[in-house]
């Protein structure tokens, strides 16, 4: 699995999907070789590729996924942004009438461009006179950067300094290009997914920046997507929120709240999740079934009350709710919380079985309850350099609480008084193993 998984992923980087100049991926591919996109860019694809690429390289630590998570996110910032902090929901496909004319390049753009550097580049990014699409190049790399430079008799190190300045001098003359148009509609449940991905991304490199963009995305949303108490809207555009949030909204930014705790420890977080989550809870659940409508009964617009229970480009709503549960019934102790989470996975038991192609986040939940969260509690002064350190391993199920001093207001806090030291304590279900100051033995506690 981790072989497909591995071979998927650097295909997509490799291909065309994936914006070799200005990174970023298109919203699907056409064919099988992952070569010729629908040219698209959409936020919430870029969000969920991050966060999965956060994941792998935490295990696999290939520098592959690292540059991809940097452009992306670079491309993100640089043309997703709004100047208040939200992101824009897509990049439209088409410019000038033609479907990807901003991206391709015929031979002789590039030979004008690139001068005698040409050659080398054409040669890695398979630039031809016939073009490989529509008589135009779509930029992919039949070969790793190591591959290529082996063939060549090259120092791969140089060769990947060498295409980077190509890249930036055909980046600059794409800029003067007509743009394909800005979809700069801010939906609220793709910039909690967006949210979620640099909490990942920050986890996985320890890069400040991105634990900041998450924080000022995230007062972005909580300010301009408020409509009362615990009440939110869906869409924001110049300035103006509009029509209700749906379940979508509501159970993604709880998602992005628990994150963004992860990577702060402010509990103020994790108090609007609780928050968010008791809304949910009142306005969506169906007691007939346990199941979450995607509308509340307030929105009188609607002929009928759907579910909407499939995974799909999108994870449902219901089973992002389930893993919120989850996690705030570890993080916060409570046992409802616990319960509702079961119910509902329960009734949908037999479903996820029986497609589980179609029911992906829902797997990963049904997942958590064979093997449940590792609580990691850390305490001391040091508490968030070894929290950092800890989570920037791969461990999926592994849930954090870390604070300078013991915290009432946390159970998995309380009453850890630790003196001078800074002390990880691995626990599952409350019960803890004997505390630790080295991040080598929690490790090997929580491989056990």
């Amino acid at each position: 699995a981790m072989e497909h998984l591995q071979h998927s992923l650097d295909a997509m980087i490799y291909g065309g999907i994936y914006d070799q100049l200005g990174g970023g991926f298109s919203r699907y591919a056409v064919d099988r070789e992952w070569l010729v996109p629908h040219f698209e860019k959409m936020l919430y694809d870029n969000a969920l590729l991050v966060g999965l690429l956060a994941d792998s390289y935490k295990l696999t630590q290939k520098t592959l996924y690292k540059e991809t998570i940097e452009e992306t996110l670079t491309w993100v910032e640089r043309e997703m942004l709004s100047e208040e902090g939200g992101f824009y929901a897509a990049l439209d496909a088409d410019s000038e009438g033609v479907e990807g004319k901003f991206y391709v390049w015929s031979k002789q753009e590039v030979d004008e461009a690139l001068g005698s550097d040409a050659a080398l580049f054409s040669a890695f990014y398979d630039v031809t006179e016939h073009g490989n699409w529509e008589e135009t190049n779509i930029l992919h790399r039949p070969q790793s950067f190591a591959g290529f430079a082996k063939d060549q008799g090259l120092v791969e190190e140089d060769l990947k300094s060498r295409l980077k300045t190509m890249r930036q001098k055909l980046w600059k003359v794409r800029t003067g290009r007509i743009r394909p148009g800005l979809d700069d509609k801010i939906l609220l449940s793709w910039n909690a997914m967006m949210c979620s991905a640099y909490c990942k991304a920050y986890q996985a490199l320890g890069n400040e920046h991105y634990k900041e963009m998450a924080i000022r995305n995230m007062e972005f949303l909580l300010d301009k997507f408020s409509k009362s108490t615990y009440t939110l809207f869906h869409n924001y555009k110049e300035g103006q929120a509009k029509n209700d949030a749906f379940l979508d909204d509501y159970a993604l930014l709880v998602e992005a709240l628990i994150e963004l705790y992860q990577i702060t420890f402010n509990t103020k977080w994790l108090q609007k999740a609780e928050g968010y989550t008791e809304q949910v809870l009142e306005n969506f659940l169906d007691p007939a079934d346990q199941l979450f409508f995607f509308t509340t009964a307030s929105q009188t617009d609607i002929i009928v009350r759907k579910k909407d229970l499939y995974d799909n480009a999108v994870p449902s709503g219901v089973s992002t709710m389930i893993h919120n549960l989850q996690k705030l019934a570890t993080l916060l102790d409570k046992s409802g919380y616990r319960e509702q989470a079961q119910l509902t996975l329960l009734n949908m038991k037999d479903a996820i079985q029986k497609y589980p192609q179609s029911f992906g986040r829902w797997s990963n939940a049904l997942f958590t309850e064979v093997y449940p969260h590792k609580e990691i509690a850390i305490v001391g002064a040091a508490f968030k350099e070894k929290a950092l350190v800890l989570q920037s391993k791969f461990m999926p199920n592994a849930l954090y609480c870390a604070a300078g001093r013991p915290d009432p207001i946390l159970p998995l806090l309380a009453g850890r008084e630790t003196g001078s030291k800074t002390l990880i304590f691995v626990c599952s279900n409350y019960t803890c193993q004997l505390p630790s100051e080295s991040i080598e033995d929690a490790l090997i506690q929580l491989a056990d």
